[in-house]
């Protein structure tokens, strides 16, 4: 395939290189061996999608299909002024009626939910099964903030796939209640470590012009996993056999790792000060990019930051760029995480198709997915992160107002799934934004520490659309609208890294900053001839 761009660099008599000039000037061309190896390390994200929410659909509280078996629940169907209508969440629960004694399910759908009785008073357990495994995330991520600093991305990944395969495996005969939930944990643990340390390692691979269209397709699997999920379901009747369904594409996911040319990544074995190990990484991707660039003559420029989980907390303290930005960055994990979660979880309470629900809602994640790479080209990482929190902002405005298309269909659908589609793009602006605005040395850490108040966000967002049972429903909306303007503050503040080299060190943080805010100061001071009169 042809070249994307003119390098800057000559390849005559090439002595000192940093690794982003290296790598940038290696991987030159789009090549297949190339692009299979990225794809195949992106569709790692598959499996987080479907198993972050599998609980919705195999414990899925079916409110509308259901009849009545006993005299008590005879007779208030036959008082009902809505028979039509009489089969619902307000009937059953409002009416104290009991499964097996008072009615029976009538789904084509077997939930644990409905195994185990999962109903009315105790929905909120099911919020808590579902919810359960961003603790597990959190508790994961804060781990294995040193993991991937001790054995690599690459490995680091491995480990967390393992998790995932083990903790479905054992949800597929999983007997109760509290062993589903401790399996989430597991899951939750195992997902995130996955899913951070391959959207680490493929993006520290990476050339910068293939940074973008990498973080939007890496993304973007997350949606085909959500479609995944909604056919498997639809096929799939009983909640077992779809755990077991998921199983064997988390082990087919994970293969991979175990066959792929590419090795660690070479910027994690500069930090360990392992040049030889960095410079075989290049001469692998110069041969998977057809270029036969003679590697031995780069001399890499790099600093060995070969510390400790101590010493990179006392660094935050010497370098207050750093820690302000990891501050910022951090909070609006948590936001955006509050709130697509709280979409992602609540479909069911504007919807009774769960499976169409969905699949509209899927359909917007992949708009949001597709899109956010050229709109992120088109206006800038900064702009297009304000932009899409914005977009939040006046869907969540515009879905306060009562207007109805027909029983199924209202406004507040149609702008919440334009809503969802700012939320998604907003996450997934965070996750590059924030790969770009932290250093090398510290990526790992600042990328864990946000990933984990994002996941006490994502623990804390399905349970907001419990809201519409219990308060108006302009209470969510307007709650959302507001998180998702303090969001906007947060980004406003942070540096726009749009064109701007990747920082291999906190000093590099605070001389491209400072480099920032002088190119912002000369702009100030730059005096325009009046060309008029001849003065100045």
């Amino acid at each position: 395939m042809g070249d994307l761009r003119e390098v800057p660099i000559k390849m005559t008599g090439i002595k000192k290189l940093t690794i982003e000039e290296a790598v940038d000037l290696i991987v030159d061309r789009i090549t297949l061996k190339m692009v299979l190896s990225f794809v195949a390390v992106c569709c790692t994200i598959l499996n987080t999608s479907i198993a972050t929410y599998i609980t919705i659909f195999s414990g899925y509280i079916p409110y509308n299909e259901w009849k009545c078996i006993s005299t008590k629940c005879h007779a208030l169907l036959a008082s009902a002024d809505d028979a039509k209508h009489f089969y619902s969440y307000e009937s059953m629960c409002q009416n104290d009626l009991v499964a097996d004694e008072d009615f029976e399910w009538s789904s084509s759908m077997q939930t644990f939910s409905m195994d185990w009785n999962l109903y009315c008073g105790d929905e909120a357990k099911l919020s808590l099964v579902s919810s359960v495994i961003f603790i597990g995330s959190l508790i994961g991520l804060l781990l294995s903030t040193g993991l991937f600093d001790w054995v690599g991305r690459k490995r680091g990944a491995m480990f967390g796939g393992f998790l995932v395969i083990v903790s479905l495996g054992g949800s597929c005969v999983a007997s109760n209640y509290i062993v589903l939930l401790l399996l989430r944990v597991v899951s939750g643990f195992g997902l995130m470590v996955n899913y951070t340390g391959s959207y680490c390692w493929v993006l520290e691979i990476a050339p910068s012009y293939l940074r973008n269209p990498i973080s939007g397709f890496f993304t973007l699997g997350w949606t085909a996993g959500v479609f995944i999920l909604i056919g498997l379901s639809k096929l799939i009747g009983s909640w077992h056999y779809l755990y077991l369904a998921v199983t064997v594409l988390a082990i087919l996911g994970i293969l991979p790792f175990f066959f792929l040319p590419l090795p660690e990544s070479p910027r994690f074995s500069l930090i360990k000060g392992k040049q030889d190990e960095a410079l075989r990484t290049l001469k692998i991707m110069a041969k998977l990019s057809n270029n036969d660039i003679c590697v031995d003559d780069f001399e890499l420029v790099y600093e060995e930051r070969n510390q400790s989980y101590m010493a990179q907390l006392r660094d935050f303290k010497s370098y207050p760029t750093m820690l302000r930005e990891s501050v910022l960055g951090t909070i609006t994990w948590f936001i955006v995480a509050v709130i697509s979660y709280s979409y992602q979880f609540g479909w069911s309470k504007i919807g009774n198709d769960l499976h169409s629900i969905y699949f509209f809602a899927g359909f917007g994640d992949g708009v949001a997915y597709s899109t956010s790479v050229p709109v992120c080209k088109f206006l800038g990482r900064k702009k297009a992160t304000l932009f899409y929190f914005l977009l939040v902002i006046s869907m969540n405005l515009l879905a306060m107002l009562d207007v109805r298309f027909s029983d199924t269909w209202s406004l507040e659908h149609f702008v919440s799934m334009v809503g969802n589609i700012g939320a998604s793009s907003a996450f997934v602006m965070m996750y590059l934004y924030s790969t770009e605005l932290a250093p090398t040395s510290h990526r790992g850490m600042i990328l864990c520490t946000s990933n984990s108040f994002a996941r006490i966000g994502s623990f804390i967002g399905p349970y907001t659309s419990l809201l519409y049972g219990v308060t108006d429903r302009r209470v969510p909306l307007a709650l959302y609208a507001a998180l998702s303007l303090v969001a906007c503050v947060m980004v406003w503040f942070l540096p726009d890294t749009t064109g701007r080299s990747v920082p291999e060190t906190p000093g590099d943080v605070e001389k491209l900053r400072e480099g920032l805010r002088k190119r912002k100061d000369t702009k100030k001071c730059v005096v325009i001839p009046n060309t008029a009169n001849g003065s100045v």
